[in-house]
């Protein structure tokens, strides 16, 4: 019986064919590649791999057997026990089996085997009909063997041309233009140096030669009259005062002047006001903290367009501008307001000035 021949049959239809009591031969998948030592493109295959822990039979090889021999199973399964004593036999004394197109198989120290898969029958179905084949490597000519090719039978011609002299009166010229242009560029370094051009220059902006605008706004001198007390009593120069005096500058034996206020600022009042009614309102219902003041401002904007008292609040030492919809002076009004604000903004909060 040839046993080689039934396991390559059984290869090229399935992934691994047992040989009981002696190992199975397992096939994995291998693209296309190519052998760069050898010069050698290979199609895809099936890559054989021998593995001696398979030594269950399944039945695959005893049933070819069977069939192809017309035998019954156990005499097939007797048949493939013989075959295994063979191959034991031959691998202790011969130290290798040849596995006719399927590879050749090496028994080696401490009672292990090798296996070399014979590239010459390709298992892989969806390859049939291609080959292995041989393609030389391309030979390259260098750049420099090109060029010297290319000018090999070419002649260098000299030049007959002869640069035609440069005219005496030209290059006169020449030098007369570079000494004027020298003397030129010495004077403008020259002339900064030594007047005051350069200190009148404005360096910090952008147009240093610019003239400077004059401001538009020119701060009224207060005139203060002074009055000699020994000429006319207190009494009168409150009377010579007019409704829109505010200051009254009165001398004192001609050296020593005296200042009186007349009027207090009505505008000073008016903001401590503002500043007191602000102060009293102690808790704020924050709606949000802003790093940036412009979106703090669209905050703001859009709670007044709403129809709340929101106000910005700046702290010292932060950075964040706080919006706030509105200011309490006790702690139960914010409570109130806060649990109106958070059924329209949900994370609003409460917040202590």
């Amino acid at each position: 019986m040839n046993f080689e021949k039934h396991i390559s049959e059984l290869l090229f239809e399935h992934d691994c064919v047992i040989v009981p009591e002696f190992g199975g031969f397992v096939c994995n998948y291998a693209s296309a590649g190519i052998n760069p030592t050898k010069h050698m493109f290979n199609p895809p295959y099936k890559k054989i791999s021998f593995n001696r822990n398979l030594r269950n039979n399944d039945g695959l090889l005893a049933n070819l057997i069977s069939q192809e021999n017309n035998i019954s199973y156990s005499d097939s399964n007797k048949a493939i026990s013989n075959y295994v004593a063979l191959l034991n036999n031959t691998l202790r004394d011969e130290k290798r089996f040849d596995f006719k197109s399927i590879g050749v198989l090496f028994a080696g120290e401490e009672n292990t085997l090798h296996f070399e898969q014979d590239l010459a029958v390709n298992y892989l179905q969806e390859s049939f009909g291609l080959t292995s084949f041989y393609f030389p490597a391309i030979k390259r000519e260098p750049l420099e063997r090109k060029i010297e090719k290319k000018l090999k039978n070419k002649t260098i011609i000299p030049s007959k041309e002869k640069k035609a002299a440069v005219p005496v009166k030209r290059r006169i010229s020449r030098v007369v233009l570079s000494a004027a242009a020298i003397l030129l560029v010495s004077f403008f370094v020259w002339l900064p140096l030594h007047s005051d051009l350069m200190r009148k220059i404005d360096y910090s902006s952008l147009n240093p030669f610019a003239s400077k605008p004059q401001p538009r706004y020119q701060p009224a001198e207060i005139a203060l009259p002074d009055v000699d007390v020994t000429k006319a009593d207190v009494a009168n120069l409150l009377a010579m005062a007019s409704d829109t005096t505010r200051y009254l500058n009165i001398v004192i034996n001609g050296s020593i002047p005296i200042v009186i206020q007349l009027k207090e600022d009505a505008t000073t009042v008016v903001k401590s006001k503002k500043k007191d009614s602000f102060s009293t309102q102690r808790y704020h219902v924050v709606g949000g903290a802003f790093a940036i003041s412009e979106n703090a401002e669209k905050f703001h904007q859009k709670l007044t367009k709403a129809g709340y008292q929101a106000s910005i609040i700046d702290k010292k030492g932060k950075t964040l501008r706080f919006v706030s919809y509105g200011g309490y002076a006790t702690k139960e009004e914010a409570m109130q307001a806060l649990e109106k604000i958070r059924s329209v903004q949900g994370d609003a909060w409460l917040m202590i000035n």
